[in-house]
């Protein structure tokens, strides 16, 4: 990146890869996406969520265009949906009407948003156990139950988490 500033710590950073950036932070980009893709979000996305992880300060969609090389109404929609995913959150700086965007730092918030994914789609499980009959109804059952389980035991692992984190 032009300005370094996705190295966290002063020092010597590795030498530019491909679209500006080092190698690994090429290849940290490139594997962002191909993971999202992976959860149905275009592989855009996935690419911008890498790369704002990285950053170490928000950045306008001027910027995240030049560095990232793809088109500006392509990074918007992008931007828009990990907003939506509140994996990112935006910000106006004073006297502008830029909008920077930045990635939401807190692993517990990352884990708390899928969450909030699992529970609905617990919900939605558990709605078609009234309408299924003989094996399929106890196949949802039980899946709801497991997707149940995973959300209370990730929040009580959260809840853990950040006791620890405040008593250090």
């Amino acid at each position: 990146m032009t300005d370094h500033d996705s190295t966290p710590d002063a020092g010597s950073s590795p030498a530019p890869g491909p679209e500006g950036f080092s190698t690994g932070e090429a290849s940290f980009i490139s594997e962002m996406g191909s993971l999202m893709e992976r959860w149905g979000l275009p592989q855009a996305t996935g690419r911008l969520f890498g790369y704002l992880l990285l950053r170490n300060k928000p950045v306008d969609l001027d910027t995240m265009t030049r560095e990232l090389g793809q088109a500006k109404s392509g990074l918007s929609v992008a931007a828009r949906q990990l907003e939506a995913w509140t994996l990112v959150r935006r910000s106006t700086r004073p006297g502008s009407r830029r909008i920077d965007y930045e990635a939401v730092g807190d692993l517990q918030h990352l884990l708390l948003v899928n969450n909030a994914h699992m529970r609905k789609f617990t919900e939605t499980l558990s709605s078609g156990i009234p309408v299924a009959h003989g094996e399929a109804r106890d196949r949802l059952a039980s899946i709801a139950d497991l997707f149940s389980g995973f959300v209370e035991q990730t929040e009580a692992l959260v809840a853990d988490w950040e006791a620890r984190r405040t008593t250090s």
